[in-house]
């Protein structure tokens, strides 16, 4: 999959001269799904919290284009709905035994191109989308 932006530690993504922490200082405020358009988006927005830098940037949109596949796991029925926006881990679904949960690449390994890229969140919830490319827009 192409992609315009890097995922560092499994919460960093870095675009250009961004570098934004996406499990401390944004919260994840939901998707879009376009089955007609093939298109998945997700979106982030700056924390409210006093612990954020005013100048990190206010929003945060990842586009998936052309998805080929699209799956969401549902959350820990026993966790806080506030753990609803709180990303865990940013990389992949691997669908083999060896493979608990989402997987983290090295920064000089090339993930699988059947792996679909994952995100896991702190109420157990899980996205995996397969696309052929995607795209961050960050809104200051």
């Amino acid at each position: 999959m192409k992609r315009d932006y890097k995922i560092i530690d499994g919460i960093y993504l870095v675009q250009d001269e961004h570098e934004l922490d996406l499990h401390n200082n944004f919260d994840f405020v939901g998707l879009n799904y376009s089955i007609e358009n093939q298109v998945l988006l997700l979106k982030w927005r700056r924390s409210k919290g006093d612990w954020v830098n005013k100048n990190t940037p206010a929003s945060l949109n990842i586009e998936f284009r052309e998805v080929s596949e699209f799956r969401f796991s549902p959350r820990d029925t026993k966790i806080p709905f506030t753990e609803d926006g709180c990303i865990n881990s940013f990389g992949y679904w691997v669908d083999e035994e060896w493979a608990e949960g989402v997987v983290m690449v090295e920064p000089n390994q090339t993930p699988d191109h059947d792996w679909l890229t994952a995100i896991d969140f702190m109420s157990g919830a899980v996205i995996a989308v397969q696309a052929s490319s995607t795209h961050a827009l960050i809104t200051a």
